[in-house]
């Protein structure tokens, strides 16, 4: 019975495309161009109903309708992994020639499977092809999943990413976290040109953005204050009792020869160290704390000739900045919080208890990528909810709404559809539920089935149609990607429990 439904096929499948459909004008001949070769080659041979026809084309492979071009030059074969139907400029990697010329092409029948074209239209296609520009290649989009990647293999969002932030490569500063494509600092923090500071604390931001305090001088509760001793003269922290240029009240300047003694320009400096025209006591001065010209950290204190920065707060970089919150210098000097993460009490941490998975702080009670652990991905058709991955909701019709996704990209002569469909799978209507449910793949020898009820994450259907995770062959269809909503559409029919209703 096998042997007798096999000839049928083949018999009415021949008889589709026997080359008796419309025949060119009389003592037109192919010339080397795609108009001529449409008109005198692809009409008479090809285009017929049944074979590659404007309705429901064999292979999904359309030679009738205008546009040809566009469906061969470049284009993968649907059919066929790794094959090319017209390489531009080289026939002889072409499958179309391959299809045409071999009796036993690599993938499927010869075209016409009635017998080998003339092999002087055979020729004239050669020539065609061999007159396309090199270099094109096919088309890379295909296989491209339906959203942003920002260049990269994975899907971004750019809502929510933020080392993409609204846009590819638009990253947050450190403390920052990307919310509705905005950069905006968490916690107290406050974005001050690229970065998220204390504007209670930050010397340079000191109660809002571009406030600097004056050289020397500490940020507290936003407000800039010269440490013990000094006072603020054209912004900068001076000790009057000892600077030449500010001695003993600002812009009092001291003459050649003398020296700044106790806010009074004398001739010596008696028992103080002299540092240039200034008389300082080591012990004690921010400016030459210990010794002439060492300087001590902008908020800093010297004592005992030591410079010691305000408790909470670390030297770094020549400031004194608290490493309890600073997220460019967090528990430690250097320490950078990643972007989407702020700095709370001496640690990198992401705002509202959220976990840091590749850099990115995510909610993983509710992120599908990311479901109850970093790495955890729900399948297709399933949601997160509580850390676990869930059926969506909603019903859907295998009848009404999964049928026609296959009918529409699948099940066509030489794909899946009659005795020679692929894998022996007929996803035409009437054959595909049969065919699919509870049925082990042909391509695994894991056991894998290839819609598993309830569980599309176990579903082979689903890892051809997502290009991932697969036994052997291509991803379905070979051109292209079904659109997200499609590819939705069946996991969640598959996550209902795959009803044949």
């Amino acid at each position: 019975m096998i042997l007798v439904s096999f000839a049928a096929s083949a018999a009415a499948f021949a008889s589709a495309c026997s080359g008796t459909g419309t025949q060119p004008t009389s003592g037109t001949t192919c010339t080397p161009d795609l108009a001529s070769i449409q008109e005198t080659v692809f009409a008479r041979s090809c285009s017929q109903q049944g074979c590659h026809a404007s309705v429901e084309p064999a292979a999904f492979l359309d030679l009738a309708s205008p546009g040809v071009e566009t469906r061969l030059v470049g284009v993968p074969s649907g059919t066929c992994e790794n094959k090319v139907l017209v390489a531009p400029g080289n026939p002889e990697q072409s499958f179309l020639i391959e299809k045409m010329k071999l009796a036993m092409p690599r993938c499927g029948l010869r075209m016409p499977p009635t017998g080998a074209l003339p092999a002087e239209e055979i020729a004239c296609i050669e020539s065609w092809i061999a007159g396309l520009p090199e270099g094109s290649e096919p088309d890379g989009g295909t296989d491209a999943p339906s959203c942003e990647t920002c260049g990269g293999a994975s899907c971004v969002d750019l809502a929510a990413d933020p080392s993409n932030c609204g846009a590819c490569g638009k990253v947050c500063p450190p403390g920052a976290a990307c919310a509705t494509g905005a950069c905006a600092c968490s916690g107290a923090l406050t974005a001050c040109g690229d970065a998220c500071v204390d504007t209670s604390v930050d010397v340079a931001n000191c109660g809002g953005c571009d406030k600097p305090c004056p050289q020397g001088s500490l940020c507290a509760g936003g407000q800039c204050a010269c440490p013990g001793g000094l006072e603020a003269c054209n912004g900068q922290c001076v000790d009057t009792t000892s600077d030449p240029m500010n001695c003993g009240t600002c812009g009092n300047v001291c003459g050649a020869g003398k020296v700044c003694n106790g806010g009074a320009c004398l001739a010596s400096c008696g028992m103080l160290e002299t540092c240039g025209a200034s008389c300082v006591d080591t012990s004690t001065s921010v400016t030459n704390c210990g010794a002439c010209g060492n300087a001590c950290a902008a908020g800093a204190s010297c004592v005992a000739g030591m410079c010691t920065c305000p408790a909470g707060t670390s030297a770094c970089n020549g400031t004194c900045i608290n490493t309890t919150t600073d997220p460019a210098n967090c528990g430690a000097c250097g320490k950078v919080c990643a972007a989407g993460t702020t700095c709370l009490d001496g640690a990198c941490a992401c705002p509202g208890g959220g976990a840091s998975c590749g850099g990115v702080c995510v909610d993983t009670q509710t992120d599908p990528n990311n479901c109850g652990a970093c790495g955890n991905t729900c399948a297709a058709g399933q949601t997160c909810a509580g850390g676990t991955c869930t059926c969506g909701s909603g019903s859907v019709s295998f009848a009404a709404d999964v049928q026609p996704i296959f009918t529409a990209n699948c099940a066509s002569a030489g794909c899946h559809k009659g005795v020679n469909a692929q894998e022996g799978l007929d996803l035409s209507v009437g054959k595909a539920y049969a065919g699919l449910v509870g049925v082990t793949a042909t391509q695994c020898n894991d056991g894998r089935k290839l819609v598993q009820p309830s569980d599309p994450a176990q579903s082979y259907l689903i890892d051809k149609m997502m290009n991932v995770d697969l036994c052997s062959g291509t991803k379905m269809p070979k051109l292209g990607m079904l659109p997200s909503p499609q590819i939705t559409t069946v996991a969640n029919w598959i996550c209902a429990g795959a009803p044949n209703n």
